[in-house]
């Protein structure tokens, strides 16, 4: 029997909420830090710290809601695992909710430091200097980026993912995970693509992490900005973290299952 039809749905999407929300408690809590005051943080201690907030968060929720903790995951085992239906809103809603609430929690902590580095600089929320801060919560475009290379950069990334992610899970579920080290594993993956791509490019495997953030910036002073590359420009950047994730777990998790685990 799935330990998942053990537990009701609001079980289930508080803990989305907590595991989702703890992913970003920790990352963007590394990255305010690091930003923020004297301790700096580099490629590689951020990574980690990537990681192992994911591995956290599975640990606490995978018994309960089978530790989807993304938009992506949930969509990809409704397709093709036979996730209920009828949990798939209910679970996004909570993911992404999760991502909003832990980002005041990060912006009320580190609210005194923000308002002085603003002033320092004299930046002005909502113009293109104030992105510097707002990449703190999520994900700005590279210099010299195009839609289409950042877009095919993200899903084959997310590819890699889903298909490393669906081999150390070969039950090809979350809620039957029978070794104890698979979270740790999975972070671990988190931890290698961050540090082997990060730097060149944006890494955003989950659209809850990047949407709930912007959602809330865009409620404290950025407005458009939270969504756009710039003020001036106004194509809307946040489409790829959102966007190029959900297809490419969904291509990967496909590719995964004709070919590999047929």
């Amino acid at each position: 029997m799935n330990i998942c039809s053990k537990k009701n749905i609001f079980q289930q999407c508080i803990v989305e909420f907590l595991g989702t929300g703890l992913i970003i408690f920790l990352g963007v809590g590394c990255l305010a830090a690091s930003k923020l005051t004297n301790i700096h943080f580099n490629q590689y201690e951020t990574s980690i710290m990537w990681g192992c907030a994911v591995s956290f968060s599975i640990y606490l929720s995978f018994s309960i809601s089978g530790a989807h903790l993304n938009p992506a995951i949930t969509i990809f085992f409704w397709l093709f695992y036979k996730f209920n239906k009828k949990k798939v809103i209910p679970y996004i809603i909570s993911q992404v909710s999760g991502s909003f609430f832990f980002t005041i929690l990060i912006y009320y902590i580190y609210y005194n430091k923000l308002i002085a580095f603003e002033r320092k600089y004299n930046i002005l929320r909502g113009t293109k200097e104030s992105i510097e801060l707002a990449s703190i919560f999520c994900v700005y475009p590279k210099k010299n980026y195009t839609f289409i290379n950042d877009l095919i950069i993200q899903i084959i990334i997310s590819i890699i993912f889903i298909i490393i992610l669906m081999g150390i899970n070969k039950k090809n579920y979350f809620c039957v995970i029978q070794k104890k080290f698979n979270p740790c594993l999975i972070g671990i993956l988190v931890t290698i693509l961050h540090v082997s791509l990060g730097a060149s490019y944006n890494i955003t495997l989950n659209p809850a992490h990047d949407l709930g953030p912007r959602i809330f910036l865009s409620l404290t002073g950025w407005k458009k900005i939270a969504f756009y590359t710039s003020n001036n420009n106004y194509f809307p950047y946040f489409l790829i973290p959102t966007i190029a994730p959900i297809l490419g777990i969904n291509l990967g998790g496909w590719i995964y299952k004709k070919f590999i685990d047929n």
